[in-house]
């Protein structure tokens, strides 16, 4: 018996056919996730720059109006939702817009601050509306300055790694913009 199962253990071994498949079933699962973490990152970095050019251009288009009204914020939002497409920014994110004055020689305040519909919950950088402002550190007013802060909050859910605390991200970009005609210290209704 021993003399007919060792030709057949040895004939095994020299046997190289069927090793592709083998390597393939090792290897598969690793170009599998390389290429689920290629698409991921550039939905993320596609993501991002959305965001920012959302923040950029709500704020300027704040600050080219001569005034501001209620329904001119309220078409500025559904506009960055429009921007943010394919993400549903509506949805898992919202845009926050503040207009920051420095009126008298005291520290800038927050003047008015409009908020988007949303599930998110989110509070501004700067602060609420009638508090002193949270500018960063190189950002200075003099008085009778005011500057447009639009401020984009997302959070962020991998399609394929699905939300998980390590996979999931909450993401912030702003941006400030001084008005270009009037100081926007106040929104009509």
């Amino acid at each position: 018996m021993r003399k007919r199962l060792l030709p057949l253990i040895y004939r095994f071994v020299r046997d190289r056919r069927g090793t592709v498949l083998m390597e393939l079933a090792f290897g598969l699962p690793i170009l599998v996730m390389i290429l689920l973490g290629c698409f991921e990152a550039a939905r993320f970095v596609l993501l991002d720059q959305k965001l920012a050019r959302v923040a950029a251009t709500t704020a300027d288009l704040v600050a080219q109006s001569e005034g501001i009204s209620e329904a001119q914020i309220t078409d500025l939002f559904s506009a960055a939702d429009d921007s943010a497409l394919p993400f549903d920014l509506a949805g898992t994110g919202r845009v926050i817009i503040s207009s920051v004055a420095k009126p008298t020689a005291a520290d800038p305040t927050v003047a008015w601050q409009r908020i988007s519909s949303g599930t998110v919950a989110v509070t501004s950088a700067l602060g609420t509306a009638g508090q002193i402002a949270a500018l960063p550190a190189g950002l200075t007013l003099r008085q009778g300055d005011n500057v447009i802060v639009a401020e984009v909050f997302y959070n962020y859910v991998p399609v394929f790694l699905g939300a998980t605390k390590i996979t999931s991200a909450s993401l912030y970009q702003v941006s400030y913009n001084r008005p270009r005609i009037i100081n926007l210290t106040q929104v009509t209704p």
